[in-house]
């Protein structure tokens, strides 16, 4: 019997794109190959997002393009997973009839046995249940993108409830995974030769809370750090009011954690947090930042922001760009408010006109430009630790790595040893450009040690 091919379209964030590797992996498994042709595909699953409505609709402007294939091919399976499938489930099968599987993001280890039932018994199916176990995971399943850096995902779920967030209705409570099973997949992907791992979850700084083993998240990246061969660590996303001075510490100590950290703010003014339901003040925020700053003086910030939250006055606006000022991000992701059914937010009645969310939004965005170019600059001359995660997609003459504060880095055409592939390689760089996305540099030398001022015992570091 031919092989079936699977198409996968992804959107979202991180947590979507590692379901996305383990919905790939999980139907590889059981025969079905991955390809990127929707005319020769077996199957198609949208993995979708629905942090914003606009996501939302981007997701059946493609199921109605993708009819047409249905016709012409009437055994094709489409699906659709993720956290609109979560929160619509049979109503997607109503209002898109060329959709034969709806699932959530609790069921994705259950879809070989729903595509065998479509193709045996012809039916449609809507499986949105919350029987999840986190601890079933297989992730020997998980097909990775990369040869380089692996996304791990440590929880699931978020019990933080922002007004303007959907995320807990769609993943559901925190639940923790056992660092013994965190532990044997990072040592294997250690095993395969990843030199890089991200952990992933809702709220990273919430792991262990909902458990009995004791570990802490500062805890299980220790332990972490410990894992030979995996030579970086990162970690995404953290809430600012659970981030912790244990925390703080362990960046700071444990050679193998990089000095970047993405800590949303959301925004400036505290009527503004309050009313989002954030649970912490921007004197809170700034606070730990200033500890992160002490602590870590090479660490580079990253941050979340949204401009036109309803009743954001001028003033609450200014405070955001203030804020942004003090702080002086390296980078941040900027969205312009949209209303999300099902969350208290949509409700609120004095909604900001689409053309003053447009006006701040373009006001912001040439702050942080200006903020990242200058930071940007400021590296040029200075050599620093590249890891090589392969071809630029853009040209493939350049090698392109990340620094350990997460910059983008292209080495200059040919320079990297001519043809030779540095690919999972830790390189000396020097930087000669340093533009508003990126960095440009030339190799100087490899680099297989961690940095001297890091070569800490993490243990005498907390109490």
């Amino acid at each position: 019997m031919p092989k079936k091919n699977l198409a996968l379209l992804t959107y979202g964030c991180q947590m979507n794109k590692y379901d996305s590797e383990r919905i790939a992996g999980i139907l590889q498994n059981s025969g079905i190959g991955l390809t990127d042709n929707l005319e020769t595909a077996d199957v198609i699953i949208l993995n979708t997002c629905s942090i914003r409505e606009k996501a939302e609709q981007k997701v059946y402007s493609q199921l109605g393009r993708l009819a047409p294939l249905k016709e012409k091919n009437p055994g094709l399976i489409i699906g659709v997973g993720g956290c609109v499938a979560q929160i619509q489930g049979k109503r997607i099968l109503q209002r898109a009839p060329q959709v034969d599987l709806v699932f959530g993001t609790f069921n994705i280890n259950k879809l070989p046995y729903l595509v065998r039932e479509i193709e045996e018994k012809g039916i449609k199916i809507a499986d949105v249940n919350d029987g999840y176990d986190i601890e079933n995971d297989d992730s020997s399943a998980i097909k990775r993108e990369g040869s380089v850096g692996a996304w791990v995902s440590i929880m699931h779920g978020c019990n933080n409830f922002c007004t303007y967030c959907i995320v807990p209705y769609t993943r559901g409570r925190e639940k923790s995974r056992s660092a013994g099973s965190i532990l044997r997949e990072i040592r294997g992907l250690a095993g395969e030769g990843f030199k890089e791992v991200t952990l992933i979850g809702q709220n990273v700084n919430s792991y262990g809370k909902d458990g009995v083993e004791g570990i802490d998240f500062p805890d299980l990246v220790s332990m972490i750090d410990n894992i030979k061969g995996i030579e970086r660590i990162r970690f995404i996303t953290s809430h600012p009011k659970d981030l912790s001075d244990k925390l703080i510490k362990a960046m700071a100590g444990l050679p193998h954690v990089c000095e970047y950290l993405h800590l949303p703010i959301q925004a400036g003014s505290d009527r503004v947090l309050s009313r989002m339901n954030r649970g912490y003040t921007s004197s809170d925020y700034l606070k730990k930042i200033e500890n992160i700053k002490k602590s870590i003086p090479e660490a580079s910030l990253s941050t979340d922001i949204i401009v036109g939250f309803p009743g954001e006055t001028d003033d609450d606006f200014d405070k955001t760009k203030d804020i942004i000022k003090r702080v002086g991000y390296d980078g941040i992701y900027l969205f312009k408010y949209s209303p999300r059914k099902e969350t208290p937010a949509a409700e609120f009645s004095d909604m900001a006109p689409d053309d003053v969310k447009q006006e701040r939004f373009e006001e912001i965005m040439e702050l942080q430009d200006g903020i990242t170019l200058e930071k940007n600059k400021l590296y040029e001359g200075r050599t620093v630790e590249v890891l090589i995660e392969g071809k630029s997609r853009k040209d493939k003459e350049k090698f392109t790595g990340r620094t350990r504060t997460n910059k983008l880095v292209n080495l200059a055409p040919n320079q990297a040893r001519g043809q030779e592939d540095l690919t999972g390689r830790l390189i000396n760089v020097k930087i000669t450009k340093g533009n508003l996305y990126s960095l440009e540099g030339i190799l100087v030398s490899e680099n297989q040690s961690v940095k001297a001022s890091k070569q800490k015992n993490f243990d005498s570091m907390i109490p």
